[in-house]
């Protein structure tokens, strides 16, 4: 073979090798990184709720411990049945419960994420009978896995549930898919609204986005809550009942000193009076320093028994 044939067989080898090249496959993406459970929430949704289940449970008792829960599962989802079993059955099961949503006029259509932290070791959505059923697992790495399903009948209720091993679940409605993805998966966006990890139940909510008919019948609730910025809440059990505290923040010290001069006399016109309504009040504290007003309340065990097992009229203070 002559030269210049050496050299278009070298320079055609050369192609081949870059061409072969540039289709190799690239590594895999990261495994998802769970370093606070929490994290799995992301930033669009305007309230989080976190609540100490183990704490919580060893207070009420299993028995109405699982009553309040599935109340509370029916009036988020409400058609699926075999999926509400299924996190029923977790949430027995999870020591700390985050819940992320975003406010509508009626739980069954608000889009939402629950993170679970407890012991799962037999957790598999494909053993529940749900409609539509729960796909096979996608391996994320990690020890992390991803079940599917396409449409879920309530808007509320879940289309994806991720497992992490033993001890991790989440659980989202459809339309926090990709944000979900965004913020748990691949481990971007801004980060979601942080409770305190602090008493039995905490709480971080934006109140300007929530809905109108929250507010029935208490219009000055509400024009102080659209003033708000945020509103964080703190509760904890103890031996003589309920301890809770609840800041709003404003977007200047005057506006948080000057709702808070309203509200202190608001609640001694009603400790002049009878009934629970004046019993609340007696037990509500009002301060505000900087940017904060914040309002403690104390109940003792029996008053929070009743708070906690009144039903309809009978709640009404």
């Amino acid at each position: 073979m002559n030269p210049r044939a050496w050299g278009r067989l070298a320079v055609c080898a050369a192609v081949s090798l870059t061409a072969c090249h540039s289709r190799s496959i690239g590594p895999p993406p990261s495994a998802p990184h769970v370093s606070r459970p929490e994290s799995a929430i992301p930033a669009d949704l305007d309230v989080v709720i976190r609540l100490d289940l183990r704490r919580i449970r060893e207070t009420l008792g299993p028995a109405e411990m699982a009553e309040q829960s599935a109340r509370a599962v029916r009036q988020l989802h409400g058609t699926d049945g075999a999926t509400d079993a299924l996190l029923l059955r977790a949430l027995s099961q999870t020591d700390t419960l985050w819940l992320g949503l975003r406010p509508t006029h009626g739980l069954d259509a608000a889009d939402n994420v629950l993170v679970m932290s407890g012991h799962f070791s037999d957790f598999d959505p494909r053993r529940a009978e749900s409609t539509p059923p729960f796909g096979r697992p996608q391996d994320l790495g990690g020890d992390v896995r991803r079940y599917d399903r396409p449409h879920p009948n309530s808007r509320s209720a879940p289309a994806r549930i991720y497992r992490h091993g033993d001890d991790l679940i989440v659980s989202l409605s459809e339309a926090e898919i990709d944000s979900v993805e965004r913020s748990f998966e691949e481990q971007l966006g801004a980060p979601g609204l942080e409770p305190t990890e602090k008493g039995v139940l905490s709480a971080a909510l934006r109140p300007r986005v929530l809905p109108k008919e929250l507010f029935a019948g208490a219009e000055p609730l509400q024009r102080l809550a659209e003033r708000a910025e945020r509103i964080e809440l703190n509760a904890d059990l103890t031996g003589a009942g309920l301890s809770a505290s609840l800041a709003l923040k404003f977007a200047d010290p005057s506006t948080a000193e000057q709702l808070g001069a309203a509200l202190t006399e608001l609640r001694d016109a009603l400790r002049g009076g009878s009934g629970r309504l004046a019993k609340f009040a007696a037990r509500l504290e009002m301060s505000s320093a900087g940017l904060y007003l914040t309002a403690n309340l104390s109940l003792g065990r029996d008053e929070l028994s009743e708070l906690v097992n009144c039903r309809g009229s009978a709640c009404a203070w």
